[in-house]
């Protein structure tokens, strides 16, 4: 899948480059002036728009991702989905730690919450800086949908708010679990 980029984001220092169509320079810097793909000829960079419509994000939208790293006080998050429908481009969200769930937010440890590789269920609560999107998982339907144990690598299925069974060994791992809707399984 080739990169997206969005107006206003750094593409590459100027160098022996020449800004061509959809970008701009400034300081030495070459930018998107357009959300689009790159296009290099010889020493042209130049931005062409996307073809691939990605879903209308909307404040509320429900999205899947998969959990890409975390730090101490929030987790970053590739957008799969928007409202059921497939992400095309490279989108990132970001899940802060009083976003996690309503209660007892002194007392989160990430790493019991989430862990790279985590699909997740999450609403879009803002739009955030640097071509991020805010979510939350502070609600019951909200949190990991799938997981793999840390150790034996495989799948793991909700056992409690805040737990995962690994379906082959029987071993637990702690997660901020999204309620099953075990109509949608059907």
């Amino acid at each position: 899948m080739q990169k997206v980029y969005f107006p206003g984001e750094l593409i590459k220092h100027k160098n022996e480059l020449q800004s061509g169509i959809g970008t701009y320079v400034k300081d030495d810097k070459i930018f998107a002036s357009m959300k689009g793909s790159l296009t290099m000829n010889e020493q042209l960079i130049s931005i062409f728009p996307s073809h691939q419509q990605d879903p209308e994000l909307k404040i509320g939208a429900i999205i899947i991702g998969q959990v890409n790293s975390i730090r101490e006080d929030r987790v970053f998050v590739r957008i799969l989905k928007i409202n059921g429908v497939k992400v095309n481009n490279y989108i990132e969200g970001v899940l802060r730690k009083q976003n996690i769930r309503l209660h007892e937010i002194d007392l989160l440890e990430m790493n019991k919450c989430y862990l790279p590789g985590d699909i997740i269920k999450a609403r879009m609560i803002s739009y955030g800086d640097s071509l991020k999107l805010y979510l939350s998982t502070a609600e019951d339907e909200l949190g990991v949908l799938f997981a793999k144990h840390q150790e034996t690598q495989k799948l793991m299925i909700p056992l409690s708010w805040d737990e995962m069974l690994c379906v082959e060994s029987g071993l637990k791992e702690k997660r901020k679990v999204a309620k099953p809707n075990f109509n949608q399984l059907v």
